[in-house]
Parts: C-alpha cells; structure tokens; sequence
C-alpha cells in the first residue's frame, strides 16, 4: 500500500479562489489514517506555511518547486538547492526581451519578493500568494547572491518564446511551466521529481509506496516517479497521459486509493 501522499497546492488541493474548503480537508482527514500526507508546491515558506499548518503534515515537504525540502515539524532546511549568481543575471537578461514581469525570491527566511516594477500582474500575484514585495532599480545588479528561484509572469502566448530562449542560453537552469501565465526559472537539476526522489530515499519510501497528485507541467516528473501518478482534469494533455489515474476533485481519492 502506497504511504507517502504527496499533493501540489495550486489547482490542485486549493480551490480556485485559493482556500483549502472544509470538505478538502475532511477528505484529508480520512487519507491520513492510511498515508503520510504532504505538500509539493512553488510556494515559497511564508506562502506555503499556512497550508502546511491545517493539513498538518508530519513529514518534509517541497517548497520553491523543488529547490528547498523543508521540515515543518522540525522548522528546519533538510534540503536546498540555489542558482550561480551568473546564470540568474544571464536568465534576467533573456527575460527583458520579452514584455514579462520578473520576480526574485531571495532566500528561505527572507518573504519578500523582488521586483523591478509593481504592475498589475505583480500586483494580482502579491494579492494571491498574501507577500510583500520590493522595488529594486536593477534586478542584474541586486543579483549579487545565489537566489532559489525566479519567477517570470507573462501572458501564455508570450512564455514559450522566452522559455525556448532561457533553454537555449542558459542551459544549465531548470525552466518549467508552473500555471498558463508563470514560468519558473530554477537551479541546475531542480525539480519536485528530483526533490521527491530525495525525499523518500531520505524517508525509506520506495517510489511504488508514493502517491503524487498535480495539476500543471511542473508537477510532471514527480508523477511520473510516483508509483501511482495522479493527474487533475484540467491540467495539460502531456500531464494527464503520464498519469495512472486522472481527477476531477481531490475529494475523489478516498473512495480510489487503497
């Protein structure tokens, strides 16, 4: 029987306007009598630590899509991956060719989002995810640190231009698609796959033992490695093909999972 339960937040476990409802919860309640539960998510600590809090988990979970694991009970960094100084410059230097917004998420104990304009998109991020962010005149200069992740918020049809170009000029970053509209720009090797395999080797977990349920492209490896992959309806058609089961509603997954 799988015992490791591992959910991605967005699209997923959060309803639409970003809430865990009290029937999710309920459902939580009965899948934690048969599994360790826990959260993969983009979400950085501050933003994800509300939602750790009221599923209660009691193992590790994946945070900046992979670049840090994080112990909740423990309050403690067990795993943490950052970007070379050079490669986040030269990855912001690809993005101002493109009409985007970009975002700098510093360091683990540092909330504060890094920005060189506050627009409207910038603006309905902050609203979403409850962050405060900064002004910086020049995000190549304040890159003087090895940040965990960039963010880049931008229209759908805009984001494959540039991922194509961040791939091609930056090749040893991670650049996934985390909703129709984010990109994330992340460490050499990162992902929630990489990070969950790490997991459960340091857990003893083998990968037929894990259950990982997501919604967009960046929750793709990570279901591919599960034993059970599990993807929602909506998400992409490349998700939902790599997927052993596909949902319309986590609520479904007490009356699926053995």
């Amino acid at each position: 029987m799988p015992r490791l339960l591992v959910f991605d937040l967005d699209g997923t476990l959060l309803d639409p306007d970003h809430r865990l409802s009290p029937a999710t919860r309920a459902a939580l309640g009965i899948l934690s009598r048969r599994f360790w539960i826990s959260i993969a998510t983009g979400r950085s600590l501050a933003s994800a630590r509300p939602f750790a809090l009221a599923v209660g988990i009691t193992v590790p979970a994946i945070l900046y899509n992979g670049a840090v694991v994080y112990d909740f009970p423990a309050g403690k960094i067990i795993l943490e991956r950052r970007m070379a100084v050079e490669d986040a410059r030269a990855a912001v230097f690809v993005a101002r060719r493109f009409p985007v917004d970009i975002e700098v998420y510093r360091d683990i104990g540092d909330p504060t989002l890094y920005v060189e304009r506050i627009g409207p998109r910038v603006r309905r991020f902050m609203e979403k995810e409850k962050l405060p962010v900064q002004e910086v005149e020049d995000l190549s200069s304040f890159l003087n640190f090895p940040p965990l992740k960039l963010l880049i918020l931008g229209d759908p049809e805009v984001l494959p231009g540039l991922e194509r170009e961040l791939r091609r000029e930056v090749p040893a970053l991670t650049v996934v698609r985390s909703e129709a509209d984010y990109l994330e720009v992340l460490p050499p090797e990162t992902s929630k796959g990489a990070a969950l395999r790490w997991l459960c080797g340091h857990l003893g977990v083998p990968p037929e033992e894990v259950v990982a349920v997501g919604d967009q492209l960046n929750d793709l490896e990570m279901i591919r490695y599960a034993g059970v992959g599990v993807a929602m309806a909506h998400g992409p058609a490349e998700l939902r093909r790599a997927a052993d089961l596909v949902i319309s509603s986590v609520l479904e997954l007490p009356g699926l999972l053995p």
